[in-house]
């Protein structure tokens, strides 16, 4: 018999590691240094092609055009996005989406060495967007696949999120130091170099090591203790295949498409306000590109801890129970740093702020993803990349545009202000009308 809990049970997080079976302990630490690798790299790459494609036009609206560029792949490849991930194993699934990655940095590199044009780097984005499109639903699917409920699926997440903040420090601020001294062209090849290494390093782990099938196992029926029952209700794995089934259940206003608003706003603010990020704090100038580095790399610092303290224990409850204050908390913090971005110090002291406060978007993030079991994981997420995109296309246009009549500091705090507070107030509203409170069931 399993006895149910209220969601306010206090689980410390060394209770919640020791809730994991060995076998995924071992998984965990190797999709985790995998996700650092990944991260590191393509926040590397990221920097190092916005300040490349500012030199290359001389205008800080090309920026934006970098997101818009990557926000159509996941859109169009939707569907073998879905049939990837049901037939292949999601580490393999993660081990082409990085080769993929690697293939689209050399040639960049290499084009570099000539007289590179806008166009090769927005194609460039695109192609190394297409093989990102695969990576995050099958990471994530990974992610579902090892947590049985939502203490366990948010402390996953926030290591994860704690790998991903240590990447961005090593990613932004060794681009930063790099745009600036031996140049972007160099930097492109290290980026070739560093994914053929995670490349080598996740095949030896995950293939040679733990021996992991190509194709995609059947899930293991749940065994005595095991059993876990998340905040959205069981839906038959027959209706999901049908067409539209899983578009139906994360986008229904009615079902789950409020959750899923939320996350997607809270998203857009940050893919949308980093495209005017680079530009706000080097002022269109690679020679300044180090304070982008610094400020993101102390934001990942602060981020990491935030990440460790939200993922179990009394905090982590009460930052789920508070996450609209929390989010609102940060994006207020944000809005601070937009009208000060020119202030080197205080700049990088609020970003940091920004960081201590990001807890709330892992939170946020664990909350809908354990909504979307009843959909799977992975086809939650391939389904939303796939809105998400054409989402970051209309953003990127509508801010490069407003960037040619308005100041870089009134687009991002606008920006911020829209999309920032609205994920915090939607989060409100699917909770006030959700009829399944989140719950958990613990032996």
């Amino acid at each position: 018999m399993f006895e149910m809990v209220a969601s306010h049970t206090v689980r410390t997080r060394s209770e919640i590691w020791k809730g994991f079976p060995s076998i995924a302990r071992r998984e965990i630490g190797t999709v985790g240094t995998s996700t650092f690798q990944s991260q590191s790299t393509s926040a590397l790459m990221l920097l190092l092609l916005s300040v490349l494609v500012i030199e290359v036009t001389g205008s800080a609206a090309s920026a934006p055009l970098v997101i818009a560029a990557g926000a159509l792949p996941a859109l169009l490849l939707v569907r073998w996005v879905r049939s990837v991930n049901r037939l292949l194993d999601h580490r393999w699934v993660m081990i082409l989406s990085d080769t993929g990655a690697f293939a689209v940095a050399l040639a960049l590199f290499l084009l570099s060495q000539a007289d590179v044009q806008a166009w090769q780097i927005y194609c460039g984005v695109a192609l190394f967007s297409g093989f990102g499109a695969f990576y995050l639903p099958a990471m994530r699917g990974w992610v579902a696949d090892q947590s049985g409920d939502i203490t366990q699926l948010t402390w996953l997440n926030s290591m994860l999120a704690v790998a991903t903040q240590a990447s961005v420090v090593v990613g932004w601020a060794l681009g930063g130091v790099l745009a600036s001294t031996v140049g972007i062209s160099f930097a492109l090849g290290l980026c070739a170099i560093a994914y053929a290494c995670g490349i080598v390093l996740q095949f030896v782990v995950f293939v040679v090591v733990n021996r992991t099938p190509l194709r995609r196992a059947a899930a293991p029926a749940a065994g005595p203790g095991e059993r876990r029952r998340s905040s959205a209700k069981e839906v038959p794995e027959t209706a999901m295949r049908q067409e539209g089934g899983a578009w139906r259940m994360v986008f229904s206003p009615r079902r789950l498409g409020l959750f899923t608003g939320s996350l997607l706003a809270m998203e857009l603010s940050h893919v949308l306000a980093f495209s005017m990020f680079v530009p706000l704090v080097t002022q269109a100038s690679a020679d300044r590109s180090w304070v982008a580095g610094l400020a993101n790399a102390c934001f990942a610092l602060a981020a990491i801890g935030s990440g460790v303290l939200v993922s179990g224990g009394s905090l982590g409850n009460w930052v789920r129970s508070h996450t609209p204050g929390v989010l609102i908390a940060g994006f207020a913090v944000q809005t601070v740093f937009g009208l000060s971005a020119s202030q080197t110090v205080l700049a990088v002291a609020l970003y940091t702020l920004v960081g201590v406060l990001s807890g709330g978007d892992t939170v946020l993030q664990s909350e809908v993803q354990d909504r979307w079991r009843s959909v799977g994981s992975s086809q939650a997420f391939a389904v939303f990349g796939a809105v998400s995109g054409p989402s970051q296309l209309v953003g990127s246009l509508v801010i490069a545009f407003l960037l040619l009549h308005f100041s870089i500091t009134a687009v991002y705090v606008g920006t911020i202000m829209i999309l920032g507070f609205g994920s915090a107030l939607l989060l409100v509203v699917a909770r006030a009308k959700s009829i399944n409170p989140v719950e958990e069931v613990i032996p």
